[in-house]
Order: structure tokens, then sequence, then C-alpha cells
């Protein structure tokens, strides 16, 4: 019986950066999974932190030939882990475009909350799953 590794599976993972002052465990995560695209799933792609932008965050995935994209559409106006997006019409549409892309590689759906047990990238990743079968990892 083959296993697979993680080289042979199209993952949906999520991650979150919290508190992080630097693109370590983020960059590292992208190389182990061989991720080849960042979804950037926050209502508004800012932080407290310069460094976790969407602008810089689009600059170090292309540095590293990621493709990164800002989903508003994907975001979350409940202010729980519950996800209640902006648009019902259009966050369906971005799961259909997203979940294209996951069929191709694996993305990374990306949010500020580090816990994934309180965010609602959990539930957007569970959307993905429904569409694309893509196991879904957590990462800390």
């Amino acid at each position: 019986m083959a296993v697979e590794s993680k080289q042979d599976v199209n993952y949906i993972l999520t991650f979150g950066y919290g508190n992080r002052t630097n693109y370590d465990a983020f960059l590292e995560y992208i190389k182990e999974f061989k991720v080849t695209c960042i979804i950037d799933v926050r209502l508004s792609p800012r932080a407290w932190s310069r460094k976790w932008y969407g602008s810089q965050l689009e600059k170090v995935c292309n540095a590293n030939d990621i493709k990164y994209i800002s989903m508003p559409s994907l975001g979350n106006t409940s202010g729980t882990n519950k996800w209640t997006p902006p648009d019902v019409e259009e966050a369906d549409r971005a799961l259909l475009e997203v979940s294209n892309i996951a069929k191709l590689g694996t993305v990374l759906l990306l949010c500020g909350e580090m816990d994934s047990r309180r965010c609602h990238r959990v539930d957007v990743a569970n959307q993905l799953h429904k569409l694309t079968h893509a196991p879904i990892k957590n990462l800390e």
C-alpha cells in the first residue's frame, strides 16, 4: 500500500500570523507543503504590523514564486469564529474561484488569528473541502 507524501497531495492549509514578528514559520510551511497560492481571507488585508499588510505579503510571495490573492469577500463580519461573509453571493463566487486554484496545487488560507479554533478560516476551508475534497491542515 503506497503512502502519500506531502508532495503528492494538494492541501487546503490554514495559517494565522497572530503576533509573529517575522515570516519564518510562514515561509517554512510554504516550502514544506509546496504551496502554490496564498489566499488572504481577511476582510481588510491590514495588520498591527505592516509586515503582514497584503502589499508586503504579496512582495514576499512574489520573491518565493508564490501567487498571493486578497479575497475580502471571504472575510468575516461576525466578530467571532463563525463565518459570516460580507456578501454571500460574492463569497460563493470566491469559493468557486479558490476551489479551481486548489485543484491545481496546495493553497494556504491566511488570516490574522493565530488559533485556528478561534478563526473563520476553518469554516472557509471546510467549504472549500466540500468543493475540492482536498484534505485540510490547520497550521500553528
